[in-house]
C-alpha cells in the first residue's frame, strides 16, 4: 500500500512499465476501454487543437487529462456502440466514428436519427445528400483487397471529413464533394437544421 504517492507516479507505480490510457481507464472500472480512450483522446483534440496536428508527439494527451476529459464529457461511454456501428457501415474509425457522434450530438443540433440512420444504413439516399457523399468517400479509400486496406486515414481526416458531411447535412447545403486537405483545420459544428 501506498499513500502520498505524487500523482505522475501512477502511470508507472506496480508495472514496470507506462501505463497507457487504455490501461488507466480499466483501472477505473471502465468497459471497452481501449475504444473510450482513444474516443476521449480524440474529443480533447478537437477541443484543445482543431487546428493543430493530432499525431506525433506534440498531440500527446496525457492519461489524467484522459480521465478528466471523461469526466467532463460522461455521456461518451454511450457513443462506444454507435461508433462501433458507424465503422462497420462505412469503414470510419471506430474511435473516429464515436467522438465525431459524440461531438454533433452534444453541439444539440435536435434530433439526429435522420442523419444517424443515412450513414448507417445508406438506403433511399438522393444524389447530392452529404450522407450519400460521407458514406462514399469512407468507402473508396478504406475498401479492402485481397485483405489489405488500400488506405487507411488518420483520425483527425475522419473527423474531419465527417464532420464536413455532417455540416452541409445539418445546414441543408449541396455538397458536391467531399475532401481533406492536409493541414486543414477540423471545422466548428453546424448547430442548426
Amino acid at each position: 500500500m501506498f499513500t502520498e504517492v505524487p500523482q505522475g507516479a501512477f502511470d508507472v507505480l506496480d508495472t514496470g512499465r507506462r501505463r497507457n490510457a487504455a490501461d488507466v481507464l480499466a483501472i477505473e472500472g471502465e468497459k471497452s476501454e481501449v475504444m473510450l480512450a482513444a474516443m476521449v483522446r480524440t474529443v480533447w483534440l478537437y477541443e484543445n487543437r482543431r487546428d493543430l496536428n493530432w499525431s506525433g508527439g506534440d498531440a500527446g494527451v496525457s492519461n489524467h487529462q484522459i480521465v478528466q476529459a471523461l469526466e467532463q464529457h460522461p455521456k461518451l461511454r454511450d457513443f462506444v456502440a454507435i461508433g462501433q456501428q458507424i465503422a462497420a457501415a462505412t469503414g470510419m474509425i471506430k474511435s473516429a466514428a464515436g467522438a465525431a457522434s459524440y461531438l454533433v450530438t452534444e453541439a444539440g443540433t435536435g434530433d439526429l436519427s435522420p442523419w444517424f440512420d443515412g450513414i448507417v444504413e445508406g438506403t433511399g439516399l438522393a444524389k447530392g445528400d452529404p450522407r450519400l457523399l460521407f458514406r462514399r468517400v469512407m468507402f473508396a479509400h478504406t475498401r479492402k483487397q485481397a485483405g489489405v486496406v488500400l488506405r487507411r486515414r488518420e483520425t483527425r481526416e475522419h473527423v474531419t471529413l465527417y464532420l464536413k458531411a455532417f455540416n452541409a447535412w445539418a445546414t441543408g447545403s449541396p455538397l458536391s464533394q467531399l475532401k481533406y486537405t492536409a493541414r486543414e483545420p477540423v471545422p466548428p459544428i453546424a448547430t442548426h437544421r
